[in-house]
């Protein structure tokens, strides 16, 4: 079979679309033939050396959507010829094996080339809103980078579980995507100070949940903008910053911070098949959608990691075999 490899870290020249060995499921797997696979930001990080994964040369890909060919003997409840969506490493492949906990069969009427954009934002947006950021209805949530991938699915599952959102972006037409989502109140960050306008629509008040996944000085202005007793996650550093977070900016309003990863939360410390299982109905029925920037072949993986590191999705970037 064919997958985009990489032999060794670097930039876009270390990308391959190459012959790798026929995955061969062991009894806790399943192996699915590969309708899509989403591109993360983990992928660029893990191409230049920043992100944990297996020894090189490896796959690349975090999640993926297909057809199931093959159930290991200890797996229960998938099928072959199941359409499935999965979350695992080496999904950018014509087939990968995937542990049977992170397989997730989705309805026939999804589309195959969305769902392999799916696992990681529905799964993320879902856990950093619930599982760890326990938003209640009536909550205020700011969600930085609104126009991403996790950034878009949130919005629209904060404002169905009935939190008012607030969001970030760069551009104007950012802005209208998370606007048309559902966000309340759109900044612009390039030409507007987010912090202030943030304690300006809550009256000095604070939000009492931030979704932050930026770092340096945009997480430090974001602990600023939460409200007494309540709640920031951050889930990633983009920007690669450093940030100085004074412990009067965390403890004279009781505020918490907290540390997200779902590659790197304990095993059975995050049930992501009742999360799915709530999830799918809002997909199938329309209350909540994936935003598709580009569907790309995986022989272009490159021109995805280029316009994923270039700031301008909106949404997923997705690759098909």
């Amino acid at each position: 079979m064919k997958a985009v490899r990489i032999n060794e870290f670097g930039g876009l020249d270390v990308l391959r679309w190459e012959e790798a060995p026929d995955p061969v499921p062991r009894p806790h797997q399943v192996l699915i033939r590969v309708d899509s696979a989403g591109v993360n930001f983990a992928d660029i990080m893990r191409r230049s050396g920043n992100y944990p994964g297996p020894d090189l040369p490896s796959s690349l890909g975090l999640e993926a959507a297909g057809t199931v060919v093959e159930v290991g003997a200890e797996v229960s409840g998938i099928e072959v010829g199941q359409r499935v969506m999965v979350m695992g490493p080496g999904g950018q492949a014509e087939y990968v094996a995937v542990n049977g906990n992170f397989v997730f069969p989705y309805p026939e009427t999804m589309d195959p080339v969305q769902a392999g954009g799916m696992p990681v934002v529905f799964l993320t947006s879902y856990h950093l809103l619930k599982t760890r950021g326990h938003m209640r209805p009536g909550d205020t949530v700011l969600v930085q980078a609104g126009a991403s991938g996790v950034g878009t699915v949130a919005i629209q599952l904060a404002k169905a579980w009935g939190a008012k959102v607030i969001t970030t972006a760069s551009t104007q037409e950012k802005l209208d995507l998370a606007r048309s989502l559902g966000a309340d109140v759109t900044i612009n960050y390039t030409t507007d100070d987010f912090e202030e306008a943030v304690q300006s629509e809550t009256a000095g008040r604070g939000v009492e949940l931030v979704l932050e996944c930026v770092g340096g000085p945009v997480l430090e202005k974001s602990v600023r903008c939460i409200a007494s007793y309540g709640r920031l996650i951050s889930y990633g550093n983009a920007s690669g910053a450093s940030a100085s977070l004074p412990a009067s900016d965390i403890t004279s309003d009781n505020r918490t911070v907290i540390g997200f990863s779902m590659g790197r939360s304990p095993v059975g410390s995050l049930d992501h098949k009742a999360a799915m299982a709530e999830l799918l109905p809002m997909i199938a029925g329309g209350k909540v959608k994936l935003i598709v920037d580009q569907v790309l072949p995986m022989s272009e993986v490159a021109k995805a990691h280029s316009h994923l590191a270039g700031r301008g999705t909106k949404g997923k970037v997705i690759l098909t075999p």
